[in-house]
């Protein structure tokens, strides 16, 4: 969550404001140090709380990628136990058919008396069938010889596959411990951070929301003066693309109308966008449809709906519609990357996300303490598209 990171404005006049309404108030009486002290003093609260919740739901955001990333490595490991174990099945079924063959054979042998062999050669009756019972005792041989090999290959490829299955087997098991040991990190900063909020007075509180609104309106209108630039710019290399292939067309007294429009146009409404009003220009979009449907539900550490979610979890709900996991902003970050956003896109840093609504606009769960909610794409955030 890059707004929980980068550093803001204060806002220092609002101690003056206060002393100033004080004074309209009460014109006969002069404002003492002590007020304008109180002011200034519930402005630091204020900003110690914003600096302070801001610190932990960075960590916060990272321990959710650490915790599923660590949960991943665990199923993988498991997935890779299981496929070892049905190998070692596998093999242990054939060297057991193995011996059974070789185990008759040998006591065939055994019963028939080791003549049987040289009764075979002297009593073939001519060269061709002395030659042929020849070849068939080497066949013979050499049938057993490669079964007793291939018991021995066996074997090998069984104790590899044992020692894969315990290399397999620990870290699992060391995954697992990790992602219970994240998880316990994040609920304890949860809970730090309800008492951080908590303890906030009541106009700490007011200035701390006051705070973050002019943050969102900054990063809204930022967002939207990079959109608005990117789309000025894609329109001037549309118009220099249709100049040269007119002047190309009339060079070679091509005379036919252009029929590879594209349309050009951004289906963005050209209004301005309050947090409460939808663009027209998401409108029929499936994945900003479920993103829309998510609004005003709780952050919840690790939740991927439907009551609760966390940023990643309601990405991954609205680009797939199912309450499971795609990935962590880790994930999100390796998609191919986009210039000229839509409707639908991931707006995504190294560990905060949400879904682009346009306009410079996102819906994301922005941290503990807060619900689903539109807001300004936040400085340094890249699109990527799914």
């Amino acid at each position: 969550m890059s707004e929980h990171t980068r550093p803001f404005s204060r806002r220092a006049f609002v101690g003056g404001a206060a002393v100033f309404g004080i004074s309209l108030c009460l014109p006969t009486l002069t404002p003492t140090p002590a007020l304008a002290v109180t002011a200034a003093e519930k402005q630091a609260e204020a900003n110690a709380a914003l600096e302070k919740l801001n610190a932990m739901q960075e960590k916060l955001d990272r321990a959710s990628d650490a915790y599923f990333d660590a949960c991943t490595e665990r199923d993988n490991a498991q997935a890779r136990m299981d496929e070892a174990q049905g190998r070692i099945d596998t093999a242990s079924s054939r060297i057991s058919e193995l011996q059974d063959h070789l185990g008759n054979r040998a006591r065939s042998m055994y019963r028939s008396g080791s003549s049987t062999f040289l009764d075979l050669l002297l009593g073939a009756t001519t060269f061709q069938a002395f030659a042929s019972n020849w070849d068939l005792l080497n066949d013979m041989n050499q049938n057993d010889a490669d079964m007793v090999e291939e018991t021995k290959t066996l074997r090998a490829e069984v104790e590899s596959e044992k020692a894969v299955y315990t290399e397999q087997r620990d870290v699992a098991d060391q995954k697992a411990k990790e992602a219970e040991a994240v998880q316990a990190e994040a609920e304890v900063l949860v809970d730090q951070m309800a008492e951080t909020y908590n303890s906030l007075s009541a106009e700490a509180a007011e200035l701390l929301r006051q705070e973050e609104e002019a943050r969102e309106a900054a990063a809204r209108a930022a967002a939207q003066a990079a959109e608005e630039e990117a789309r000025r710019q894609a329109e001037a290399e549309e118009a220099a693309r249709r100049e040269q292939q007119n002047s190309n067309s009339g060079n070679n007294g091509g005379g036919g109308s252009d029929d590879d429009d594209n349309g050009g146009g951004s289906g963005g409404g050209g209004g301005s966008s309050s947090n409460n009003n939808r663009p027209q220009s998401v409108s029929g979009n499936t994945v900003v449809d479920r993103a829309y449907g998510e609004l005003g539900k709780p952050y919840a550490w690790g939740a991927v709906g439907p009551n609760s979610y966390d940023c990643s979890g309601l990405v991954s709900y609205c680009l797939s519609g199912s309450h499971t996991r795609l990935g962590t902003t880790g994930t999100f970050m390796g998609w191919p990357h986009v210039s000229n956003p839509k409707p639908g896109d991931i707006c995504v840093n190294s560990h905060h996300c949400g879904v682009y609504i346009g306009d410079g606009q996102m819906i994301h769960a922005p941290r503990s303490g807060d619900v689903v909610k539109v807001s300004g794409v936040h400085s340094g955030m890249v699109y990527v598209r799914y």
